[in-house]
């Protein structure tokens, strides 16, 4: 066995045990709820001490976290369709897909129905930066394209996007349908004074121009 190989190990087992880790919390989070979520389990399930699980995920709001971001990051990858209308209409589209699979919808209403210590507080933060990460590059590209400003705010303009799905989520209830998606996308270029296509998938105009 060569140096390099033995120093390659110990990644490849943590990368081994994060995916065993996070497969086992989905598991206990979908078919369970997170009520019953607890380290010990998880431990059990993925073959880990739980001294493992601790290392990295100080308490089991960061695990739900973690393992809802890497659900939304393998199964949402960031759109790339050539144009800002396009891509945020791609991706609030992939946003009401996962919430609207009821086990993930469950397990949104819960944690965020919990009280808010330090813990949870954190864990929260954590999972809304990793979804605000990826889609900032949608942002970056339209501005090297010229459909936004290069003082543009990324949070900003994906908030405008994903508000109302996540008011209709946690407050009313109400169908997260295509009409709310069309409304969003309109509402969050409209914020950035850009007119939407009038047909859903169309191009946007640019208006850096004026």
């Amino acid at each position: 066995m060569t140096e390099k190989s033995v120093q390659r190990r110990p990644g490849g087992r943590t990368a081994r045990n994060r995916e065993n880790v996070l497969r086992a919390t989905a598991e206990v989070l979908f078919q369970e709820g997170y009520e019953h979520l607890t380290i010990a389990r998880v431990a059990a399930a993925a073959q880990v001490a739980e001294t493992t699980v601790y290392r990295r995920w100080p308490s089991k709001a960061h695990l739900a976290a973690d393992a809802l971001s890497e659900l939304a990051r393998a199964g949402n990858p960031v759109p790339d369709s050539g144009t800002l209308e396009g891509d945020l209409r791609a991706l609030l589209g992939q946003v009401v897909a996962l919430v609207e699979r009821p086990e993930v919808r469950r397990v949104i209403l819960t944690i965020v129905s919990l009280a808010a210590d330090d813990e949870v507080v954190a864990a929260k933060g954590a999972f809304w930066e990793a979804r605000f990460a990826g889609a900032a590059a949608i942002v970056a590209r339209a501005v090297e394209r010229g459909e936004l400003a290069p003082d543009t705010e990324p949070y900003e303009l994906i908030e405008d996007l994903a508000a109302p799905a996540y008011f209709r989520l946690l407050v009313t209830g109400r169908p997260l349908d295509d009409r709310l998606v069309d409304r969003s996308v309109e509402l969050a270029l409209s914020r950035q004074g850009i007119r939407a296509a009038s047909m859903p998938g169309r191009p946007t105009s640019p208006t850096a121009d004026g």
